[in-house]
């Protein structure tokens, strides 16, 4: 069952909660990803997106908690190490078998998590931060320097791929950085469609859609004789093999990431798209 992001959750700070926000979206996504032929895609992908998620959010917490001279710092310090030791944990099982990490492994660990930590332990420093001018501009600072030069609230994505439960994944970590117009297509018919009719930055597109390949995609795209010919490409695949990069390059891609990606390796690897764009 989805969880719904409700008030009672709020901690009252927007660029946390927006956080908060992202770890539910991720929960959910496991949840729906259950019994998925590539369940397996989704959970290594999300998995990734943890490590970062606690990377960014957790530093950005505790500095904020540090600038209002909140008293609960450090025990809280301790409990985001307890959570990066248990996403590591699961992660290193994943890397020697990935059959012995399954969504429902997650979403035990993170739906704990929620409700003991952000649901409860969280609101300790509510007092502190909210309305605590410095605390905020370090709040501020920090998002604007993990953006670097991407201004990624103006970036425009169109996605192509017939997985539900991976788009959505795509979906959750571009969300997490403030990319609000997304578009996600099924097929290669719409994808051309929207390729014609509407104003993209960036294409990401898997290798399989259906029954079609995004090669053929790519190919349309850079013979195409208007200023579509010179729109950034990252292509997607699940097959881990190095003439799949060749290949992709080589019809027109820009960039290639394999199954299942980092959020913090696809966020590189669009900033690299959005500086050529």
């Amino acid at each position: 069952m989805a969880i719904m992001w409700s008030e009672m959750m709020s901690v009252g700070v927007p660029v946390l909660d927006s956080d908060h926000k992202t770890l539910v979206g991720l929960i959910n996504l496991l949840q729906r990803s259950i019994g998925d032929p590539e369940e397996y895609v989704a959970v290594y992908s999300v998995l990734g997106s943890l490590e970062d998620y606690a990377a960014h959010h957790f530093s950005r917490e505790e500095k904020m908690m540090e600038a209002s001279r909140c008293p609960q710092l450090e025990p809280h310090r301790q409990t985001h190490h307890g959570f990066v030791e248990q996403v590591r944990g699961l992660k290193s099982r994943y890397e020697g078998d990935p059959t012995s990490v399954r969504a429902r492994d997650c979403l035990t660990f993170l739906n704990s998590w929620l409700v003991n930590h952000i649901c409860t332990t969280d609101m300790n420093y509510r007092a502190w931060v909210v309305g605590h001018a410095g605390a905020l501009a370090v709040g501020h600072d920090l998002v604007h320097k993990e953006s670097g030069a991407t201004d990624w609230r103006c970036l425009k994505v169109l996605v192509v791929d017939d997985n539900l439960n991976f788009c959505e994944i795509l979906g959750a970590i571009l969300q997490g950085v403030g990319i609000t117009s997304i578009t996600v297509i099924h097929d290669l018919a719409a994808a051309k469609a929207a390729l014609t009719g509407q104003d993209i930055d960036v294409l990401i597109s898997d290798w399989h859609v259906g029954t079609e390949s995004g090669l053929d995609l790519v190919k349309w795209i850079r013979q195409a004789s208007s200023p579509l010919a010179s729109l950034p490409v990252l292509m997607l695949s699940g097959h881990e093999r190095m003439v799949n990069r060749d290949l992709a390059l080589l019809a027109g891609a820009d960039e290639f990431m394999e199954k299942p990606i980092s959020a913090r390796g696809l966020l590189i690897c669009l900033a690299r798209l959005a500086a050529r764009q």
